[in-house]
């Protein structure tokens, strides 16, 4: 399916909020939208979502022969993938040129700017070490998949923890989880990409929509660390005039944002990290953070309470469900997202409770549901009995007579 190409009263309308320095999404000029990071239940998987615009990212390790040009050092690959699922106009299983566009954008910010130690991934010299994979998948686009993913594959690598190793001379023996406490990898410094978008009219904006990413001229993309330091530049359709006019004018702005960014980054890998040694199993793989609840189509709320005992009104017998409860001592704590079971009065689910489903209960059960039944038609049963035959003498059926002792005597 090809992209939908922009009509050129949307483009105009675009380019004249931008003007009036207004953005549809009701953001200023230089104000990114909002970012949230939840992570799995695995070491170094993480999701990602820049306002809709959405990434998950996975990290995983093997052991190979470094390369000949750095026998010292392990090995670093990104990959990102553009699925269907993230757009129509994707390709699954191919690489097509903005993919090829980020994943390069991705090296030169965390691989070239030198930010993993790579040293500390060398088991053996010139034989052995670690080969890291980073695979970042497009979920959802709208705009800025740059950012997104350099987001998620930052987080990714600060939360990845690979397994402890132990070498001799002929063997190397690889420690689970339950043997050896897992390490993390060492991280010099946390570079982020953050771009902006120029507009006809000269005007820039920051972390750009997808609409505005149609309809705009010129973006630039910068990476930056917590230090203020720049870590790679990239820029499309700019000449060497432009930029010079463009930097100083977003340098501040891109520096400050860089560094609120990291440390969102740090506290969330921080606070899972120590909800995992905890064992805290609330905080533990929170994925189902990010299901969405406040929309039409998601079948999901807070707390589902499950009525199987009564159809009628359960508001004022909740009181003395949790007394019966407390009395048996079989309160179990609800947590979030979990269905409440309600039970009634003597009713054990499972364990052939009374039944309420039909009206043959005793009488003890009806006086107290009394108050819950209504009428709704009442029916009167109506005998229908044969009109009276009257058999004649005609009839075919056969005489009979009746016989005495004196008859069978003779």
């Amino acid at each position: 399916m090809r992209e939908v190409i922009l009509s050129h009263c949307e483009k105009n309308f675009v380019n004249k909020a931008i003007d009036k320095e207004t953005r549809l999404d009701g953001r200023q000029l230089l104000e990114a939208r909002p970012v949230n990071i939840h992570f799995g239940s695995n070491w170094g998987c993480c999701i990602v979502s820049l306002g809709r615009t959405k990434a998950i990212a996975q990290v995983s390790c093997d052991i190979q022969k470094p390369k000949a040009s750095r026998p010292n050092e392990g090995m670093l690959h990104i990959n990102v993938e553009l699925n269907p699922m993230a757009a129509p106009f994707f390709e699954a299983g191919r690489q097509s040129d903005p993919s090829v566009q980020i994943n390069r954008q991705l090296e030169r910010c965390l691989k070239d700017s030198k930010c993993i130690d790579l040293e500390s991934l060398c088991i053996v010299a010139d034989k052995k070490a670690w080969n890291l994979r980073v695979d970042i998948n497009i979920i959802n686009h709208d705009g800025n998949l740059v950012d997104c993913a350099s987001i998620a594959a930052l987080a990714a690598l600060m939360h990845f923890h690979r397994p402890d190793v132990s070498s001799s001379e002929e063997e190397i023996i690889i420690h689970s989880f339950a043997e050896k406490d897992p390490l993390p990898l060492t991280i010099y410094h946390h570079p982020v990409c953050i771009s902006f978008l120029v507009f006809e009219n000269g005007n820039t904006i920051m972390d750009p929509t997808y609409l505005e990413e149609k309809v705009g001229v010129a973006q630039l993309t910068m990476g930056i660390n917590s230090y203020r330091e720049l870590c790679s530049l990239d820029f499309n359709y700019l000449t060497r005039t432009s930029v010079a006019d463009v930097i100083p004018t977003i340098s501040n702005q891109a520096a400050n944002y860089a560094a609120e960014l990291v440390s969102l980054i740090k506290e969330s890998v921080r606070q899972d990290v120590e909800a995992r040694y905890k064992k805290e199993v609330k905080n533990f793989g929170r994925f189902e953070n990010c299901i969405a609840t406040d929309k039409l189509t998601a079948m999901f709320t807070d707390k589902i309470p499950i009525k199987l005992s009564s159809w009628g009104k359960m508001d004022d017998r909740e009181d003395e469900i949790m007394e019966d409860q407390k009395e048996n001592e079989q309160i179990i704590k609800i947590n979030k997202n979990s269905a409440e079971l309600l039970l009634l009065k003597g009713d054990l689910f499972g364990n052939g409770g009374v039944n309420t489903w039909q009206n043959d209960s005793s009488s003890d059960d009806e006086e107290e549901s009394s108050d819950e039944v209504v009428m709704v038609e009442e029916t009167k049963t109506k005998c229908h009995v044969l009109d009276d035959i009257e058999l004649s003498e005609d009839s075919e059926e056969e005489e009979t007579q009746n016989m005495t002792k004196d008859d069978i005597q003779t």
